[in-house]
């Protein structure tokens, strides 16, 4: 989709780890026992967006910087964080909403990427 709609290759590659970083993290964590994500993209103003939305936990990966402290060596470092950090800098625009969707209330990501 995003091809079809212009997107240079390296803006691609952006496109895909904000996907991919989002996806991993609602499925690893959103539910205990398994559940639905939905992905949708449109493209409007020269952007690219993709949304997310899950009944899983209530989690806004906007709220902190979730990176662990940059000033331990790397060997002490915990995993995590640095993925949505990276989606936040690539992406012209991140939000997040906690709303009724289906009947239910849900997780809302949206990521805007520019077409350009």
């Amino acid at each position: 989709m995003a091809e079809a709609a212009g997107m240079p290759q390296k803006q691609q590659l952006r496109l895909e780890l904000g996907l991919e970083e989002i996806l991993v993290n609602i499925i690893s964590y959103a539910y205990d026992e398994g559940g639905k994500v939905w992905v949708r993209t449109s493209v409007a103003d020269q952007l690219f967006c993709l949304e997310f939305a899950d009944h899983g936990k209530p989690f806004d990966p906007l709220q902190k910087d979730l990176r662990h402290d940059d000033n331990l060596p790397l060997e002490e470092r915990e995993p995590g964080g640095f993925g949505i950090f990276l989606v936040k800098k690539y992406f012209h625009a991140v939000e997040y909403k906690y709303e009724e969707i289906a009947g239910a209330m849900a997780n809302h990501l949206s990521l805007w990427l520019s077409l350009q």
